[in-house]
């Protein structure tokens, strides 16, 4: 998935829940930090979108979509 694809996904998300865009991504920020902070997860976190990188909400989207139509 494209960083374009992971913006068009937020919006949806955004409209479907009723919320704007920054709100949404305001949330996904909150999460990616607590699953950054995670010790028992952190080299998943450094393989897959590099050694302490705190990835954009674009970015785990698009990085995470690509591992699942991997499998």
């Amino acid at each position: 998935m494209s960083k374009r694809a992971a913006k068009d996904a937020i919006k949806k998300i955004a409209k479907r829940e009723g919320k704007s865009e920054s709100e949404i991504r305001e949330e996904m920020e909150e999460a990616i930090m607590i699953g950054f902070l995670n010790k028992d997860t952190r080299d998943k976190w450094d393989s897959l979108f590099g050694s302490g990188q705190l990835p954009s909400p674009e970015k785990f989207i698009a990085v995470l979509s690509m591992e699942v139509a991997k499998r």
